[in-house]
């Protein structure tokens, strides 16, 4: 078993890419959306498969994120966010996305390459407490 999951995810479609919503209020996920879900899954499966990464249920963990966009658009990193907390709770990375301590780290732009790696480890009191006076 690892201690630390590194995984690299397309771009994560816009939040308007993502859902549509029913005349009703309910909230579905587009055609885009559902591509993306299933492409972000089977790339988590794998990489948890590849580095040993076991299910942590009732555990926090710390989600460190770079995102690498495809151009130099506005964008808001935590727009992301629950797309890929639910991406990693489906795939197993852990029982229930409520224990996801998100870190954006920063952003950049690599048009040849846009990208989201996230960096997943086991929450640790001493090295991840909140500290304060």
């Amino acid at each position: 078993m690892t201690d630390v999951l590194k995984v690299v995810l397309p771009p994560v479609p816009s939040i308007n890419a993502l859902y549509f919503t029913t005349k009703f209020g309910k909230r579905i996920r587009t055609k885009k959306a559902k591509e993306w879900f299933a492409a972000a899954e089977e790339i988590i499966a794998g990489a948890m498969e590849d580095q040993g990464w076991e299910t942590t249920e009732g555990t926090k963990v710390v989600i460190d994120i770079m995102t690498y966009w495809p151009d130099a658009r506005k964008r808001d990193v935590d727009n992301q966010g629950k797309a890929i907390f639910d991406a990693l709770e489906h795939a197993g990375v852990f029982d229930n996305d409520r224990w996801a301590l998100p870190r954006y780290i920063d952003f950049d732009i690599d048009r040849q390459n846009p990208r989201v790696e996230c960096v997943i480890r086991r929450y640790d009191e001493e090295r991840d407490g909140w500290k304060h006076e």
